[in-house]
């Protein structure tokens, strides 16, 4: 009896502190108001910049959030089976155009381009001054015919790149719609490789070419991820390393991230810092770099990891 007695007080006490509150809740982790009479100190002003913190946080800690090419707003919740980075992005550095990070130990990662045909001649002997590796074009699929074309100066780039002492790997730009086309383009990457010694990954670049006529535009996720899947794991069983490199909106939207993941990552994102949840190999920054050797722009990179 006198535990119900003291139990049934603090139901009392309990009431009379709520009678005076006013609350609005709107949805989970959203700014709320309530009476401040019984909570002396605080203001509503305060709550609610302390609550919009928290939905923040929460939001960065939970989704991925990313506006498609059609301006609508997407929230891809983050998986909890694919690894986080912990990168202090605080420790970016900038000498001119040229981005690094300073680890620790006080070392610093890897400088990279990637180039095609669009850069046309490049003198490789200023280049191997400037950059520790290049990631070279060998063709594409194109997004209307579907056609597969070496790009015009893989083999100027390539062997440039050889005589001066540059690492190498070598990109494909994909417009696969199925698994099958997938194979199709990894044999056709396989068949032009050459004797070119490969220090880098060959990589599946898979973009949305934002054309109305592009083959690709009518995929879903899962037809995305399968055409992905027939070159990396046709790649893969020939022997060579691969990876996948694509923006954050192709990443986030088109995707079945537990399953690209299990293939290194390049992560396209032109901004000062990458916003992005996960580990990723190599990011690219930006597509407007300048660098002796190369008239005109090119696309600069940051090895994150090995």
């Amino acid at each position: 009896m006198k535990r119900y007695a003291m139990l049934l007080g603090m139901s009392l006490c309990l009431m009379v502190l709520l009678c005076g509150c006013q609350k609005k809740y709107y949805n989970k982790g959203l700014p709320f108001e309530m009476s401040t009479s019984e909570l002396p100190g605080y203001r509503n002003g305060t709550i609610l910049a302390l609550s919009a913190d928290n939905y923040e946080r929460f939001m960065h800690a939970s989704y991925i959030r990313v506006v498609d090419k059609y301006g609508n707003l997407h929230k891809v919740k983050i998986s909890a089976e694919i690894g986080r980075h912990e990168w202090d992005f605080s420790n970016l550095t900038t000498d001119g155009m040229i981005k690094n990070y300073v680890d620790a130990d006080g070392s610093t990662k890897k400088i990279g381009i990637d180039v095609s045909e669009y850069q046309g001649v490049i003198n490789w002997e200023k280049v191997a001054g400037v950059v520790d590796f290049a990631m070279i074009r060998l063709g594409y699929r194109g997004y209307g015919g579907g056609g597969l074309v070496v790009d015009a100066y893989y083999t100027a780039n390539m062997t440039g790149a050889a005589a001066n002492g540059v690492p190498v790997g070598v990109y494909f730009y994909s417009q696969a719609v199925s698994y099958e086309e997938g194979v199709e383009e990894a044999n056709f990457v396989l068949s032009h490789l050459g004797d070119y010694a490969l220090s880098y990954p060959i990589v599946l670049d898979r973009e949305d070419p934002m054309q109305e006529d592009a083959r690709t535009n009518d995929l879903s996720k899962e037809e995305h991820t399968q055409a992905a899947l027939g070159f990396l794991e046709t790649i893969q069983a020939a022997g060579y390393e691969v990876m996948t490199y694509t923006n954050r909106n192709y990443y986030a939207l088109y995707l079945d991230l537990e399953r690209i993941y299990q293939y290194p990552v390049w992560f396209a994102q032109y901004a000062d810092e990458p916003d992005w949840p996960y580990e990723f190999s190599i990011w690219q920054y930006t597509e407007n770099g300048e660098i002796p050797g190369i008239s005109g722009t090119v696309d600069l990179n940051l090895q994150m990891m090995p």
